[in-house]
């Protein structure tokens, strides 16, 4: 489950130059050089390159910073014909320790300003004038390039989102001027620029201005040459955010350096933070501004990306494969079709997990899945036999008794989507069959983990009535059960888990219009305590809803499962100077999560650690038995609409 490293291109040489500054770049570079079979002269400055570096190279020179001359002389000693910048040098420090020698002087001399790139620059073609040509930084190492997409568990929500697109164009803007790559903006403010004192000191300053909440969002230069200064962020930014309470980076993906990736995102996971990576795949490349050319501000906003687009492909980017841990569970999947897929691409990027192979009877979608994570795949489910510890099971309902038996009968976890089995007497021999081997047994309903849901939950205080709609666009997938089973099994389920009563009485309607089974319902149901639930599925909708009311003594709560939305409205202690009630608002804290990855993510909690499922079978079973009691009513209710329709029909003739 390795990521796959991009083809390294045929080197035309075996030896290579470094000049080394600080941080752990250089020492990965010269690893890396060696790997490859080449040979590293390396030259550091006192003060800046660790001394360690001296382990893994060929030759190592440590110079003061300014030495120009002693650094060529190093190369041309070494033979050296192409080198690379790896490591930062402290800006601050660089003012106060340089002493420049003759050459660098006269180098100095030569440049209009000293902008960070008009002096690498310069000191490229100082070095090129020798005969060493300086390569991109990320020679040997093009897997420590940022991949797009949004690689922690939480995402941003939409203030941040909106951050995220102020902070991109304003830094895209401030590159053209070559004054720095971070920003740090919050409701779409500017409270940080970076300056001489670099980015952790910019998080900072940033961070503590707004109080927490910030978005940094750091991008590489409109006129960036990766060959120096790319930017970079690793795990030690995930720890200066969290010092002072920001909650999202914005990076651009395959022009951001990012050390320690597996730590860095498994730290912001941790802090309940966003990582994401944007890539503005319809930027031209530029060329390498050099001093004669002047910035035009006027027509910065004709060329900077939209980050709201950027936001759009990061969410539809490839799947990001993590590096299983050690002992991390292997697992599989059966059924990666629509919903199936997901399933696997939740896996391949938990470490916790290791995907050991996908399975579907349709050869060419299992090797595509397979394909795109590395996997191995196979069209019969019993490959999975020996290989697994725990499996989801994605495939059409008829099938999920017969397979998650099997898996159970074998000792192997299983987290089977809704609705569990198409009888009772299925789910609750599944049941019987997961206690008697000591087996998790997880049934999908995916709105308890909705992030809405989960904010809502937590203020609920004996619900006394609900109100749920689930409307959904035509769609083939699923037809071979009603909508009961289809949609409103997942509000079926969410009532039974809040109403804290059993169920007492059941009213319901529904009526077949595209398919030969019921495509719209509505459903009361009654509770001994006195509780009601009013749910209305329709899966022929013109528009997509999923929506939840709840009323309790004092407060009705609302969440809005599809736009990540939760508020309560509130009767407050006191009536107005009329007497009438008074009312406030709450808008709850949403922590955008994905709730798959939640999931799945719980599934394997539980494997690991022998914890009751957040839905495990007796809940699945519960929401099941409703359900087809539901359809069962409805059913009987079309075939006695349709008797009497037939008889009213032969009477008028």
């Amino acid at each position: 489950m390795m990521r796959r490293e991009p083809e390294r291109k045929k080197l035309p040489y075996t030896r290579v130059g470094l000049i080394a500054g600080s941080g752990q770049f250089p020492l990965l570079f010269a690893h890396a050089a060696r790997q490859a079979g080449v040979e590293v002269v390396a030259v550091g400055f006192e003060g800046e390159t660790d001394p360690i570096l001296a382990k893994y190279v060929d030759e190592f020179h440590f110079l003061k910073l300014g030495q120009l001359n002693r650094l060529i002389r190093a190369f041309k000693k070494g033979n050296i014909s192409y080198a690379a910048m790896a490591g930062a040098i402290n800006k601050a420090r660089l003012y106060a320790r340089i002493r420049p020698d003759w050459r660098a002087v006269k180098l100095l001399n030569k440049l209009r300003n000293k902008k960070d790139d008009f002096l690498l620059r310069a000191l490229a073609e100082e070095l090129e004038s020798e005969g060493i040509r300086i390569e991109p930084s990320t020679l040997f190492l093009p897997s420590l390039l940022a991949p797009e997409g949004i690689l922690t568990r939480r995402k941003p929500n939409k203030r941040e989102e909106s951050d995220i697109q102020f902070g991109w164009e304003l830094a895209k803007a401030v590159g053209h001027l070559d004054i720095g790559q971070c920003l740090v903006v919050k409701d779409r403010s500017v409270v940080a620029v970076e300056g001489i004192d670099g980015t952790d000191a910019t998080i900072l300053r940033g961070g503590r201005l707004c109080g927490g909440g910030a978005v940094v969002v750091k991008v590489s230069k409109p006129i960036q040459d990766l060959r120096f200064d790319v930017p970079a962020v690793g795990y030690d930014t995930i720890e200066t955010m969290k010092r002072v309470g920001a909650r999202v980076l914005a990076v651009e993906a395959e022009k951001t350096l990012v050390f320690d990736l597996d730590k860095m995102i498994d730290a912001a996971d941790a802090a309940s933070m966003t990582f994401v990576v944007l890539k503005d795949k319809n930027q031209q490349s530029e060329e390498p501004m050099r001093e004669k050319q002047p910035v035009v501000p006027s027509i910065l906003p004709q060329v900077l990306p939209s980050a709201d687009s950027l936001l759009t492909q990061a969410r539809s980017a490839p799947a990001f494969i993590r590096h299983p841990k050690p002992r991390a569970i292997r697992v599989g999947v059966v059924g990666v079709g629509y919903l199936g897929r997901f399933h696997a691409q939740k896996y391949a990027r938990l470490p916790e997990a290791h995907l050991q192979g996908v399975v579907d009877i349709d050869e060419n979608q299992a090797q595509s899945v397979a394909g795109e994570l590395e996997a191995d795949y196979a069209t019969d489910y019993r490959e999975l036999f020996g290989r697994v510890d725990a499996v989801s099971i994605v495939t059409p309902t008829i099938h999920h008794f017969s397979i998650a038996r099997e898996f159970l009968s074998r000792g192997i976890h299983v987290l089977l989507e809704k609705p569990m089995t198409q009888t009772v007497e299925e789910g609750a021999e599944l049941v019987d069959l997961a206690s008697r081997n000591g087996c998790v047994l997880q049934v999908g309903h995916l709105e308890r983990f909705n992030s809405a849901f989960k904010a809502m939950s937590t203020r609920l205080e004996n619900p006394m009535f609900l109100e749920a709609h689930r409307l959904a666009l035509f769609n083939e997938r699923g037809l071979e059960v009603d909508v009961i089973l289809d949609l409103m099994i997942h509000d079926i389920d969410i009532a039974l888990h809040i109403v804290k009563a059993p169920l007492a009485n059941i009213h319901a309607a529904g009526v077949a219009v595209l398919t030969p089974l019921p495509d719209i319902a509505t459903v009361r149901l009654e509770f001994a305590n006195a509780a009601v639930a009013n749910l209305t599925a329709s899966r022929i909708s013109l528009k997509n809803m999923r929506r939840l009311r709840v009323f309790q003594e004092n407060c009705y709560l609302s969440a809005d499962y599809a736009d990540k939305r939760a508020y309560a409205v509130h009767k407050e202690n006191e009536p107005d100077e009329q007497g009438y009630p008074q009312l406030s608002i709450e808008e709850f804290y949403i922590d955008q999560r994905d709730a798959l990855e939640d999931e799945i993510s719980s599934f394997l909690h539980s494997v690991r650690t022998g914890e009751k499922p957040v839905v495990d079978g007796v809940q699945g079973l519960h929401a099941l038995n409703v359900a087809l009691d539901i359809s069962q009513r409805i059913s009987k209710q079309m075939r006695e609409k349709c008797e009497k329709s037939m008889q009213w029909a032969a009477k008028s003739f």
